[in-house]
């Protein structure tokens, strides 16, 4: 396919967003705004001088004065078209790495090889790290990871024509602006994810590449071009030869995307391809009156109701996966498979205790009420952020019964207002904030271990439910009707005359 240049008739469709980034200094100065759009929608004597130190800018020049071709590509130009703050700018060069190196070096930046093997050095410019790659081809993946070879080459068509998408197929340069051999900026424009060329070769070489087309849906808003949904599809199943932590790395920031709701139903069969779990949501009919969806649509609208946390948007994705196969203790099912999933695809140790730990909350419900708040948060050991993060979820939970689900959102709505106005109203959510400390109570009572926390619980319940206040001399007078009437999981029995059945 022969080069072409950005399209001149395109210039206007993106002026104003690079218009924007020019009365921003600041930013120039930071993300070197050199993309090649800037170059279309401004006249060379209108430009700020300030682009031209820029770091991308400078690692060009370098590259440039010794007879090589540099040019930015990759994200960077792609969230710049899309009006987005571009991150770090990697460059693509002819120049051999041994050579980028050394002339990196000369101009006084600190290099480091970060990919050899691959052509790639990382260069500290301006206090910020640029990759430069050197222009290649790649041989075939027997592993589906990395190509077993590289070719390197003196084209940038060549290099673009390795790469995923033709979003991510445009470079840009400072002075002769874009380079879009397989229309990347009409796409973008279009708002569509196209393979570059042959779909089913591109997804065989990185068969991660098929999560990564559902990943920049989620995020994007974008639709996959339908010749590249069909290969996706069809080469689902190479997904399995991908990394655990490859596809959980990407699953997470697929769940995180403003439409990964949207994404979850549309390309199911990319996402159940990467967890088998979630095969039985597929046509589950959920027996309540009060769902308007099945199970799957249910996980999906829940997903798109939760805020954009790593833990939440996995407790909704998996909190009622378990349902299926038992509904009464559906909640401790779930959380108990939600951890063998998210570990199994190595998932952060703490983003998935979080998630199962909302998870096994999830079905606890109670009508507004400050002392059954009280409760629940001592349930969960005085942890304000652990109790928002289960209300959150039941939040996300009743919102994806549809309609029917709203008057528990806006309860749940009353209750975070409740727990924001209680972490600061100094009134105690936990042992910890009692006025006796656990030693004085154990000197007191002559307790020891277990009997110390019992007896703590059984002082904060009586403080939570009116009965002592929380001075010193209250508590004291207390004790021995408390070390009497201590007993394990008081929170939660206490908590089951305000619980409300679903």
């Amino acid at each position: 396919m022969p080069g072409r240049p950005f399209k001149e008739e395109n210039r206007r469709k993106y002026q104003s967003v690079f218009s924007g980034f020019a009365k921003n200094t600041c930013y120039i100065a930071k993300y070197g705004l050199q993309p090649a759009l800037f170059h279309y929608a401004f006249p060379m004597d209108t430009r700020i001088d300030i682009i031209a130190h820029s770091p991308a800018a400078l690692a060009i020049r370098a590259l440039e004065k010794s007879g090589y071709q540099a040019w930015i590509v990759g994200g960077w130009v792609r969230d710049t078209l899309m009006g987005r703050v571009p991150h770090d700018a990697d460059i693509a060069t002819n120049a051999p790495w041994e050579h980028t190196k050394r002339i990196m070096c000369d101009a006084g930046y600190a290099v480091h090889e970060t990919g050899v093997k691959h052509g790639t050095v990382t260069a500290i410019v301006s206090g910020e790290p640029i990759e430069i790659t050197t222009y290649r081809i790649e041989g075939p993946y027997s592993d589906s990871r990395h190509p077993d070879y590289v070719e390197f080459v003196d084209s940038i068509e060549l290099d673009l024509a390795r790469r995923d998408f033709t979003m991510n197929a445009i470079a840009f340069h400072p002075t002769r602006g874009i380079f879009d051999p397989f229309d990347g900026a009409s796409d973008i424009e279009a708002r569509t994810i196209r393979a570059v060329g042959d779909a089913r070769k591109r997804f065989k070489e990185d068969p991660l590449r098929i999560l990564r087309a559902a990943r920049f849906e989620a995020q994007t808003g974008f639709e996959i071009e339908p010749a590249t949904r069909d290969a996706a599809f069809s080469c689902a199943h190479l997904l399995d030869s991908v990394a655990r932590e490859r596809t959980g790395s990407e699953l997470t920031k697929l769940l995180c995307g403003p439409y990964a709701g949207r994404v979850i139903e549309n390309e199911f069969s990319i996402v159940v391809q990467a967890i088998n779990e979630l095969e039985v949501a597929r046509g589950f009919k959920l027996k309540s009156k009060r769902h308007a969806y099945d199970l799957l649509g249910h996980l999906a609208h829940s997903v798109s109701a939760a805020p954009e946390n790593e833990a939440l948007r996995w407790a909704a994705l998996l909190h009622d996966i378990a349902k299926p196969e038992s509904n009464h203790d559906h909640a401790q099912r779930s959380s108990i498979a939600a951890t063998r999933i998210m570990q199994r695809l190595r998932i952060g140790r703490q983003q998935t205790q979080q998630a199962a730990d909302a998870i096994a909350w999830h079905m606890t419900s109670f009508p507004p009420s400050e002392e059954a708040l009280r409760l629940f948060v001592a349930c969960l050991g005085g942890d304000v952020p652990r109790a928002r993060r289960a209300l959150l979820l039941q939040r996300a939970d009743a919102s994806g019964h549809g309609p029917k689900g709203d008057a528990r959102v806006r309860e749940v709505d009353e209750e975070l207002a409740m727990l924001d106005a209680l972490e600061c109203s100094g009134k105690p959510l936990g042992a910890k904030q009692l006025a006796l400390s656990g030693k004085e109570v154990a000197d007191l009572g002559n307790l020891h271990g277990s009997e110390i926390g019992r007896t703590l619980d059984a002082l904060l319940a009586a403080v939570v439910e009116g009965e002592v206040e929380n001075t010193p001399e209250a508590l004291r007078s207390h004790l021995n009707f408390a070390i009497e009437n201590a007993e394990e999981h008081i929170f939660q029995k206490k908590l089951q005359k305000f619980l409300t059945k679903r």
